[in-house]
């Protein structure tokens, strides 16, 4: 299955803690679907618009475990139950200079023959410009680097890949993302 590619972009960050960059990027963000990870927890757009509907999903059914809709998608692509953990997994780490920024479209729900609500992202045409008004507030210049997978990020998000073939690595990443409401799964 093809999947659009997700608003998102690579950053070089600012000197500084994690935490200083952090900070500095919710103070200028557009709204709370913006949200700055680690450069190792982007991995495919799949992988995104899996954790992206998981949260919107839970978001239109009114069963967000987390209080807002970036903290939610941080949850799922981190494969756990607890939020603490997903920042910890997730999020911008000591010694990273690179960084993504990712822009969670809003969502419309759409009903199916069962009478659920499936989510639809809302068009974000004005990524572009919010990106290029938020880099420049932050004077944080873009990297050009693709996403892609790796051992070493798999393990960082709470993913065991050694050793598997690349089909299986992309199957165990949106499978991460799918347990992440199962109770085993918060505990690893």
């Amino acid at each position: 299955m093809s999947f659009p590619a997700f608003p998102c972009r690579g950053v070089r960050v600012g000197g500084g803690s994690p935490q200083s960059n952090v900070d500095a990027f919710l103070k200028q963000r557009p709204s709370s679907n913006w949200v700055l990870l680690g450069a190792h927890a982007v991995m495919s757009d799949e992988q995104l618009w899996t954790a992206w509907i998981q949260a919107a999903r839970n978001e239109l059914r009114g069963r967000m475990v987390a209080r807002s809709i970036d903290a939610e998608f941080l949850r799922y692509l981190a494969g756990t139950h607890h939020i603490s953990e997903a920042f910890n997994r997730a999020g911008l780490q000591k010694g990273q200079t690179t960084a993504w920024i990712v822009c969670l479209p809003g969502v419309t729900g759409l009903e199916n023959d069962l009478g659920h609500l499936q989510p639809v992202a809302e068009d974000v045409s004005d990524f572009e410009t919010n990106l290029a008004d938020l880099l420049g507030q932050l004077e944080w210049p873009e990297d050009s680097s693709d996403m892609s997978f790796s051992i070493e990020g798999a393990k960082q998000l709470g993913i065991d890949a050694d050793g598997w073939s690349e089909p299986r690595v992309s199957e165990s990443i949106i499978a991460h993302i799918l347990m992440a409401d199962d109770q085993s799964s918060s505990h690893r």
